[in-house]
């Protein structure tokens, strides 16, 4: 085989193993909690801008409306894409976190 196809289907078999490794991971109450108060803070934020999701995830996170939609439905939402939401609306991330929904 030709490096290159053997680097491919590396690739592939690695990038399989990680989403059935994510898959297999369960998220425990006290996370489901965690994930839902970061979806709602986030698009309570993003409301109070005034902004529609397209327009705000356009002008703000540099995305489409379906990244920001993943947000606001609670998937896709790592300390990296909450702190760029947090930049783009001008708050920190103590800010941010210091809401009753934690």
């Amino acid at each position: 085989m030709k490096k290159q196809k053997v680097s491919q289907m590396v690739y592939f078999l690695f990038s399989k193993f990680l989403l059935i490794a994510h898959m297999s991971a369960k998220l425990d109450e006290k996370d489901l909690l965690v994930k839902n108060a970061i979806a709602k803070r986030i698009k309570e934020l993003r409301k109070s801008s005034g902004k529609k999701q397209n327009h705000f995830a356009i002008e703000n996170l540099e995305k489409d409306k379906q990244a920001l939609h993943r947000l606001e439905s609670g998937r896709g939402a790592s300390i990296y894409s909450i702190n760029k939401f947090c930049k783009s609306i001008d708050i920190s991330l103590k800010d941010f976190f210091d809401s009753p929904l934690f």
